[in-house]
């Protein structure tokens, strides 16, 4: 299933709803394939969260050359919607749509894609996990699920949760003035979010949306966790609160001290603990990163074939 840096796979996609939510409505699921499949192909499945700290983002978010790269090796890879805080907490929302999503995929899909007119045969026993940021909290929720994945990729994962690091203002922010209040409560309007608009628009950030107005907000105050784990039960939210000597294989990929948003020594402390369990692991910090480096750059750029790849190709090893 070996797949070249820059995959020629041309990619066909479908979406189907995975979940129905009373007030989100209809929750999808982006399925994406081969163009040209056999049908006595059975592929391993790769489920893909996105970033944007729990409150913000979509899956449009998640860079398409990763896609194509694990389609190319012969992955079904599924990117799910899933529901935003503040409007749920972390715990009802994202998390509980993890392990719902996960489910869903081993039990459901299977049958969903071979009903379709040009049916796909998966294998529900082969699946693999990755996040990026609050995607790799995620990712590594759906260790914790019944038959876990094969393995798990976490990019500069939001984890360790109550770690002193997320009380602490982000200085970048500093000098943005608190928004009002009546504006940014628009958050909690509406039906229940599960996409919306980045954090950065055209390179600034997005204060005339109340959603990402709210965020900055929380990152500024150093409230960003504290204000969706309302209970302060981080062992609800948290995966590394439960790492076990059964927990997946698991790659961990950070930048180090030019990430500004997840101290990338919470990827150490996650490493350094799974490999006292024994669980298999990987770690790699570049230093030459920031946050969410990889969603900018091409599948041609040295630090995609640097620091993407190997990560890719651990998951290809385990299915």
């Amino acid at each position: 299933m070996a797949a070249p840096t820059a995959p020629s796979t041309q990619l066909s996609s479908i979406t189907l709803t995975w979940k129905e939510d009373p007030s989100a409505g209809p929750i999808p699921a982006h399925v994406y394939f081969p163009s040209a499949t056999q049908n006595n192909d059975s592929h391993p499945i790769a489920l893909l969260f996105h970033a944007g700290g729990f409150v913000l983002g979509t899956t449009d978010m998640i860079p398409k050359n990763q896609i194509a790269n694990l389609v190319a090796r012969g992955f079904v890879v599924v990117t799910p919607e899933y529901r935003l805080c503040p409007q749920v907490s972390l715990s009802d929302g994202p998390i509980r749509d993890a392990k719902e999503v996960y489910q869903w995929t081993q039990s459901a899909l299977p049958a969903l894609l071979l009903s379709q007119e040009n049916p796909i045969k998966v294998d529900p026993s082969r699946i693999v996990a990755m996040g990026h940021s609050a995607g790799g909290q995620l990712a590594l929720t759906t260790g914790l699920c019944p038959n876990p994945p094969r393995a798990i990729v976490d990019f500069y994962g939001c984890k360790y949760l109550d770690d002193e690091s997320w009380t602490k203002p982000l200085p970048m922010f500093a000098a943005i003035p608190d928004q009002p209040q009546d504006f940014i409560s628009k958050i909690y309007d509406g039906p229940q979010a599960i996409t919306s608009l980045p954090m950065f628009v055209d390179g600034k950030p997005a204060l005339s949306d109340p959603r990402c107005a709210w965020y900055i907000q929380q990152l500024k105050n150093g409230t960003s966790i504290s204000s969706i784990v309302p209970d302060g039960d981080f062992a609800r939210v948290d995966a590394t609160k439960h790492f076990s000597a059964s927990f997946p294989p698991t790659y961990f990929l950070h930048g180090g001290d030019a990430d500004v948003f997840v101290n990338y020594r919470l990827s150490v402390r996650a490493h350094e603990e799974l490999k006292g369990l024994g669980v298999e692991t990987e770690l790699v910090i570049g230093e030459e990163v920031g946050h969410v480096f990889d969603l900018i750059i091409q599948d041609t750029d040295p630090l995609f074939v640097k620091y993407v790849v190997p990560a890719l190709d651990f998951l290809e090893r385990h299915v």
